[in-house]
């Protein structure tokens, strides 16, 4: 009976150890915020709303709702710690979850149009949509953008917004990323940094330089 007794005792924790190797294996690669990610304002909560966007966005509508849209698509676009676009593996429900209806899509990572992913993340991503709208069931296949901004601290360490992912779109905001970083608006994360290196050595230089010519 002793033994019988130690061979459970030895299975459970067997069972233990494999299940945290388990959540420490579906967490890695996760997107997590970076050290020097900001704090999480609640004011950034109506445009990084954990929501999905069906209509594609007018960007000449003067419609009420398509300004609105349009404000919305600039907080998101401006505040975003990364944008990028995403291909949804599958969308699924998981029932309701603290009253809330949860649900969520599986997106595989494309393009970084804006920010730099944290190193060592993982393409594949579970997103959960806080909405109360129902996820479309033709979503699979289909391209989105990601607007995300970091919350650190929370579960997951993030907010987002997806939207449908148009041409014309994507192409605005090519154009309007690469018009911000050619005016040094955008030079953060390593950019940043090597821009800074680049600059200290350049400055080094031009004194070392100088300070030859006074002994010359």
């Amino acid at each position: 009976m002793t033994n019988l007794v130690a061979r459970l005792a030895l299975v459970a924790l067997c069972a233990t150890a494999i299940a945290g190797c388990k959540s420490r294996r579906n967490t890695r690669g996760a997107l997590t915020p970076p050290d020097d990610a900001p704090a999480w304002e609640e004011r950034f909560a109506v445009a990084f709303d954990d929501d999905y966007t069906d209509a594609e966005l007018e960007l000449r509508g003067r419609a009420p709702h398509d300004v609105l849209d349009q404000h919305l698509f600039a907080a998101r676009l401006g505040h975003a710690a990364i944008v990028a676009l995403v291909e949804v593996e599958q969308a699924w429900s998981r029932g309701r979850y603290q009253g809330e209806q949860a649900q969520y899509i599986d997106v595989e990572l494309g393009d970084v149009l804006s920010g730099e992913l944290p190193k060592g993340t993982r393409d594949s991503q579970m997103l959960r949509l806080r909405g109360e709208d129902q996820v479309p069931t033709d979503l699979q296949g289909r391209q989105l953008v990601l607007f995300l901004r970091w919350a650190p601290g929370a579960d997951p360490g993030y907010h987002h917004h997806l939207m449908p992912a148009s041409d014309e779109i994507v192409a605005y905001i090519r154009a309007l990323v690469a018009h911000a970083r050619k005016a040094g608006a955008l030079d953060t994360g390593r950019r940043a940094k090597a821009k800074a290196n680049a600059k200290a050595n350049a400055d080094a230089d031009a004194n070392a330089n100088a300070n030859a010519n006074a002994k010359d």
